[in-house]
């Protein structure tokens, strides 16, 4: 909302709570779940497909880096069909469209979609958000690896030979917050594209659409960055240190 309308926080916030439950959780069901849980599901594919494809000789950073564009670029293809749902409902609350807040309509949102505007309506956006989600995790990954040097190069001293460095739970925790917030101000211009190339009346090129989101500078094209870059931390956090952490528990 904060991308869409550029209106200061407190307001936006006012907006919400005037429209009551109903309208907050718009398109959180079913698709905000369907987002949530296949953001994981796509993410671990793609990395388990990535370290299959990786060669042995690609070790240390540069194999998390590769691992994170493998992981990304499933999530982003994976995702976007439910992205595009959430998109569409939001872009008719948006309209004024009093129905959009309903769960019928929410749940019949990509069923319409495919109907009146085709199959082809689903791809729509997808390799943007492909490469969109590709960059996010190479950056992440790149920040997370880059912050752990040093303290892996600090706690190395002393240890014998083959001992490997560990690192502790507030080292994963602080490094992959702080992975996920710097990274939104990377790929903050293809997440503004991305919701305009799925809106239904979207008739202008990627290219065209880029350009426009450059015409009011970068405070315009930075707006929601701060909400987006809390977000992302959280994101980005649970995916790389609580998934570890349900990864270590199950093994």
């Amino acid at each position: 909302e904060k991308q869409r309308t550029g209106a200061p926080y407190p307001k936006i916030i006012r907006m919400f709570v005037s429209r009551g439950v109903p309208g907050i959780m718009a398109g959180a069901v079913p698709w905000g779940v369907l987002l949530g849980s296949s953001k994981g599901l796509f993410f671990g594919l793609g990395k388990a497909c990535g370290d299959n494809v990786l060669p042995p000789s690609i070790q240390g950073k540069a194999r998390a880096v590769s691992l994170g564009g493998f992981a990304g670029a499933f999530q982003g293809v994976g995702i976007a069909p439910f992205l595009l749902a959430s998109t569409r409902v939001n872009q008719a609350i948006a309209q004024g469209n009093t129905q959009a807040t309903s769960l019928s309509y929410s749940f019949t949102i990509l069923g319409n979609v495919i109907r009146k505007e085709g199959m082809q309506a689903v791809t729509r956006g997808m390799g943007t958000n492909a490469f969109k989600r590709a960059l996010d995790w190479v950056v992440r990954f790149y920040i997370r690896e880059t912050l752990c040097d040093p303290i892996r190069e600090r706690r190395s001293k002393g240890l014998k030979p083959g001992e490997k460095v560990k690192l502790t739970d507030i080292d994963k925790l602080w490094t992959s917050l702080a992975a996920g917030g710097i990274s939104v101000y990377v790929s903050t211009p293809l997440d503004r594209l991305l919701p305009l190339l799925q809106q239904r009346d979207s008739t202008k090129t990627t290219m065209e659409l880029f350009k426009e989101q450059f015409k009011g500078g970068l405070p315009k094209l930075y707006a929601g960055a701060v909400a987006r870059s809390a977000h992302a931390a959280l994101h980005v956090c649970f995916l790389m240190f609580v998934g570890d952490k349900i990864k270590q528990m199950i093994k």
